[in-house]
Parts: C-alpha cells; structure tokens; sequence
C-alpha cells in the first residue's frame, strides 16, 4: 500500500512492532506468501500473526484525492501550482472560484512548507507587467526568498515579476556566459540572469523600469556578495541603452552594493528561512537538489575561486559581450534602440551576442519571428538562433531568439565620418 508504513508500533503493546503485509494477505496462515520469506522472518524473531486495521483519514490522502471527493461532480481539480518560496500560486478557472477558499485550504493543509496561497487576478495590465493576486489562505506577506543554482533571491511576489517555470531558461542562457564577460541586461527584473553571471566572473549592466525590482536587484547582489560587480539602473530600456554608450563619466547607474535594504522597509513581514524553502517537495514545485553534500561543497568552491569582476573598471562604451532582452511580451520592438548605437571611434572587439524573448503563436513560424525582429532592428540577422522556452498557452509559445548583432546595423555613421561613395559618385569627382 503506497505511503503506508510497513513496521508501525503494536497498539496493544507499544513495545512491540507490527510488520505489515499486502492488504492481499488476509488468512492467519498467511496464504499467498512464499514459505522462504515466512522462513526468512521467523529465523529474526518470533512470528506471531494478528490483525491490523489501517486507518487511512485526512492525513494519508493527498490534495487531489481530497478535493475530487469535496469539489461538485464534473469540476476538474487543479493538478499542480507554481511555488514561489513559501508561496502557492493558483490559477483558478472561474468554474473554480466559488470553491477557491477550500481548495486553498486544502493546499496549504497538505504542504506544511507553504505559508500563503493566492490566486492570480484578471489580466496583467500594468507597465511593470506585474500580476494582481488575492490572497486566498495563509499569511498575507508576499515578501519571501528562494534559492535557484546557487544563488538566493528575495522578492516582494505582489510587486515584481518572478516565474519559478524560467529556472530551466536562466541556466541555459547564463551557462554561455565566460569569466570576464560584460553583460548588458535591459529587463533585470531581482537579478536571474544578472548575479548567476556576477557570480561567475562576469560585469552586469542591469536596468529594470520598475523601482521595486532594482531595490531587489540591489539586495540580492549583496545577499549574494556580487554588489561589486552589478551596476543597476532604474530607466526605460531604451535610455538605458543609449546612456549606457554615450555617458562615460561615470555610466551613471548605482553600483549595487552597500545597499541592503532596511528591515522596516519590508513591512516587517516573515520571511521564511532558505532551508524552508529549499528542501520542500510541495506539488507543483521544482525538486529539492539531488546533489550530495560533497557535490555542494565542490560547487561552492569552484563558484568562490572564481574571480569576480569590478563593474568599476568596465567601459561598456567600448565593448560588452552579450545584451539580454527578457521581456517577451514586447522584447523584439525594444530592437530598434540597437540600430546606430555604437560609434565605430570608440568600439573595440566584436559584436556582442543578443539574447530576445518573445512569444510565437500557433499561425507564425520561426522565420516570421525573425522577420520581424530584422524588421524591428532595422537590418538582416545571420544565423539567429532559435529555441523554444516553454509553452506558455496552447496557441503560444515562449521563444529566445540569439544573434550576433550586426555591425553595418549597430555602428553609427558620425557627422565627422564621409558616407560610402558609390562607383558613379567616384568616377564624377575623378
């Protein structure tokens, strides 16, 4: 029997043990089992055979067992939800809200780990492209903290935007990044992309219009001792990027350290302890690390021999190596800012790698996705890279479109520089 303990105490005797046999086995003389194992056990101790109710109450059954025998006939149970720290996050169906309260219930009555539930509200209409939650069971903090690869992150989940689904994605794409790196992040969002790369020996320009998010961006690089190598700014992408190439007296921007942010400043909320939220196994949340203890230490000592970068020393104005640009639901318009951005007297090295999000839906193709990012960038891509992040709907799909930004595309042709005379222009001056 699944999830039943096979040696439970003697209730007539706590000082006995009872092993406990298939349901199957129902005779005293133990019919159906082999004589070797009757045998096997007789030769450790003594065999006495009795009978043993099991009681199998609330506590055994899990959340959609339970809710399939509450909720009315012909209402489909939800089957998982995302977790975020001590936070359930639901995605109820409107045939669902009448039942919402109990299901919360229910949810947060199975994973002792789980301090919250909510339930996301309407569309997401702001500019930050933060969702509205109600707060359906549990503590009313939305303040919480997470660990994804090595890396700890603590958020307010009402007041940025965070999606545990994109764990796969972050590592994925900060894996292409080398010690020494320059990376440009033009959506930072708290930092996934931008202190996994800190912490590996990279220089992160990070930019995020939301004023929430860069105080958490700040926060979770000196959680994380990377505050030296993290320059955070609070604009629109587009200023961001030019001030990034054009302002060289001090790239403006706050270098993200020295910046914890005070404890009152979070309303006084609990914030569960990383060990609470690393090690629970709730439904709908990622795997606890199956690495052992050793694997861990080895981790953590190869990421501290890594020699962090000073953001100080860096002149993006010259060269970075990568811009990521998460923020699928418009990503690709925010591609025009990089047509004419850099100045050929000033940039040295290659062109950096783009990184676009986007969604793709179920009438487009691959090719039209990057027709309209040429069409947006303002030139031809060569080669981009096209792969799938995740299914988002089931007519839509998240997509990361990678390419080397195009040198005729991103250098500016300066008033001080002669424009490109064609064969007859050439031959009517001779």
């Amino acid at each position: 029997m699944p999830r039943v303990k096979h040696i439970v105490e003697d209730p007539q005797d706590p000082s006995m043990r009872l092993l406990l046999f298939s349901e199957a086995i129902a005779q005293p003389d133990l019919e159906g089992v082999s004589e070797e194992k009757i045998l096997a056990v007789k030769e450790i101790v003594p065999l006495d055979v009795v009978q043993h109710e099991v009681v199998l109450d609330y506590s055994y059954w899990p959340v959609e067992h339970i809710l399939k025998e509450i909720l009315p006939a012909g209402c489909e149970v939800p089957s998982s939800f995302e977790t975020i720290g001590h936070i359930a996050h639901l995605n109820l169906r409107e045939d669902l809200l009448t039942y919402k309260k109990i299901i919360a219930e229910v949810i947060l009555d199975k994973n002792p780990k789980l301090k919250t539930v909510v339930n996301k509200v309407g569309t997401i209409t702001n500019e930050f492209r933060v969702p509205e939650f109600e707060i359906l069971a549990g503590e009313p903090s939305l303040v919480t903290e997470i660990k994804q690869h090595g890396a700890t992150f603590r958020l307010d989940y009402g007041m940025v935007y965070w999606n545990s689904r994109l764990e796969g994605e972050h590592k994925r794409l900060f894996a292409q990044f080398k010690p020494g790196q320059v990376i440009v992040d033009m959506f930072a969002g708290i930092g996934p992309f931008a202190i996994p790369a800190a912490q590996q020996g990279c220089a992160v320009y990070a930019n995020d219009l939301n004023p929430t998010s860069v105080k958490f961006l700040k926060l979770n690089s000196d959680i994380n001792k990377v505050g030296e190598s993290i320059k955070a700014f609070n604009l629109d992408a587009r200023e961001f990027m030019r001030k990034l190439v054009t302002e060289e007296e001090g790239c403006v921007g706050e270098i993200a350290s020295s910046t914890l942010i005070a404890e009152n400043s979070l309303n006084g909320t609990r914030i569960p302890s990383s060990k609470e939220n690393s090690s629970s196994l709730t439904e709908g949340s990622d795997m606890p690390s199956s690495k052992k203890p050793e694997e861990r230490k080895a981790k953590k000592a190869k990421v501290s021999e890594v020699v962090k970068m000073k953001i100080s020393d860096v002149k993006p104005w010259e060269h970075f190596d990568h811009v990521v640009m998460n923020l699928p639901a418009s990503a690709l318009e925010f591609l025009d800012v990089l047509n004419g951005l850099l100045c050929k007297g000033r940039w040295k090295g290659t062109m950096p790698r783009v990184h676009c999000y986007c969604f793709m839906r179920s009438n487009e193709t691959n090719a039209d996705i990057v027709k309209k990012a040429e069409t947006y960038l303002g030139g031809s891509i060569a080669d981009p890279d096209v792969y799938v992040v995740r299914d988002v709907a089931p007519n839509k799909i998240m997509l990361c479109v990678s390419f080397n930004l195009p040198e005729e595309v991103a250098i500016a042709v300066t008033a001080t520089e002669p424009a490109a005379l064609d064969q007859n222009d050439a031959l009517s001056l001779e």
